[in-house]
């Protein structure tokens, strides 16, 4: 691992130092030639550079809105189901206490004619006590 490092180092100095020769021996017009590529493809990757962050920050916003309207879209059906279930509730509890206010006045209306007609078909029972005392000494 030494080793293949510090070949490495060494190729790379040598081509730095070959590349930096050639560099000295060039014309003028090469040389302007030479540094207006290298500025023209460094300015080309700075701009790729910014367009792909940039698109990169296009990519975050799109799934920011997706979220947001999913999370919105979420929330909205969960207020709607319990809505439902509310007024399912409500209606049922409505139902439950009309039919049951319906029947206790069904039973109180039925207990009140009842009582009236027991009170029109029958008769007053009266006891006389004196005729108690005449079935006491009967007895004895």
């Amino acid at each position: 691992m030494k080793k293949t490092g510090l070949f490495l180092l060494g190729l790379t100095t040598g081509a730095a130092a070959a590349a930096y020769i050639a560099y000295r021996k060039m014309d003028d017009e090469k040389t302007k030639e030479f540094v207006n590529s290298t500025v023209k493809t460094a300015n080309d990757l700075k701009d790729r550079a910014l367009d792909y962050a940039f698109y990169a920050l296009d990519s975050v916003d799109d799934v920011k809105e997706q979220l947001q309207y999913k999370t919105s879209d979420a929330k909205s059906k969960i207020k709607d189901a319990a809505g439902k279930v509310n007024d399912n509730v409500v209606n049922k509890a409505q139902y439950y206490y009309d039919e049951g206010s319906t029947q206790f006045h069904k039973a109180a209306d039925n207990l009140r004619n009842q009582v009236r007609k027991n009170a029109d078909d029958s008769q007053d029972i009266v006891i006389d006590p004196d005729a108690l005392k005449q079935e006491d000494n009967l007895s004895k």
